[in-house]
């Protein structure tokens, strides 16, 4: 016969995990839909499809989307395992984590987001990324991480590195102006001031270098802060889990 008393902790605490992984779904799914309707319909974005284009360049839109596929699949499945699921999920809170780490140390000073994007600049860089972590601590799944999520987390964010200095190679005028230089011509555009290789700006002070040469010191930086978490959140997934290793699936 079925021990009522032990099953029904471990029910609750499914239910509660996915009413949690629900709400937090739902707030990033409508931040990005929210955010793709301001840029699709903002006098001078050059059109719906170049304000999305800009839109979807962005490390945090990019972060927020992974994130919010990861907390639909744990809605679905609380308890959700898998090779796959646990390179998405690593890859999720990591890039997530970095999103609302680099925004409020670098990016938050500079930020003064109106109207609708008031809320969804809340959405992204606040309730997002901390309620990711707390959701973690909190309904895990444990265990499910080894060294190999935390190093094959990395190939999302090289692919929008790679893209995005394309990219910015080969665009001239962001929406609603393009900025100009002293001469007054577009320069190449990039998201972020510390991959701009026109000016960037450096992550540690007194890294400052010109060009790609700034940047790369700036992606060196992202990546070593990257590994980090990722192994911070290995370490949380063993230590919460009473040091089990995850189950090896073949």
């Amino acid at each position: 016969m079925t021990d009522i008393t032990t099953v029904a902790p471990r029910g609750a605490m499914v239910t509660g995990a996915r009413i949690y992984w629900l709400m937090v779904a739902t707030i990033g799914t409508a931040s990005f839909l929210v955010s793709c309707t301001i840029s699709m319909t903002q006098e001078g974005n050059g059109g719906a499809l170049n304000g999305l284009w800009f839109t979807l360049s962005y490390f945090t839109v990019w972060s927020n989307i992974v994130t919010f596929i990861a907390t639909w699949m744990l809605v679905a499945d609380p308890q959700r395992d898998g090779r796959g699921f646990r390179w998405f999920r690593m890859t999720s809170l990591v890039m997530i984590t970095v999103t609302g780490l680099v925004y409020a140390i670098v990016l938050a000073a500079d930020a003064h987001p109106v109207g609708l994007g008031v809320y969804t600049n809340i959405g992204y860089h606040y309730i997002v990324p901390w309620a990711s972590l707390m959701g973690f601590l909190l309904f895990g799944p444990r265990p499910r991480f080894s060294r190999r999520e935390v190093f094959t987390m990395l190939l999302i964010p090289v692919i929008w590195l790679i893209y995005t200095l394309l990219r910015g190679l080969l665009t001239l005028q962001p929406p609603p102006q393009a900025p100009a230089t002293e001469l007054g011509a577009p320069q190449n555009w990039y998201p972020y001031p510390f991959i701009n290789v026109n000016d960037p700006s450096p992550l540690i002070p007194g890294l400052e270098f010109d060009g790609y040469l700034g940047v790369g010191v700036n992606i060196v930086v992202i990546i070593v802060l990257g590994l980090a978490i990722g192994f911070l959140y290995l370490g949380l997934d063993r230590l919460l889990s009473r040091k089990q290793r995850p189950a090896d699936l073949g």
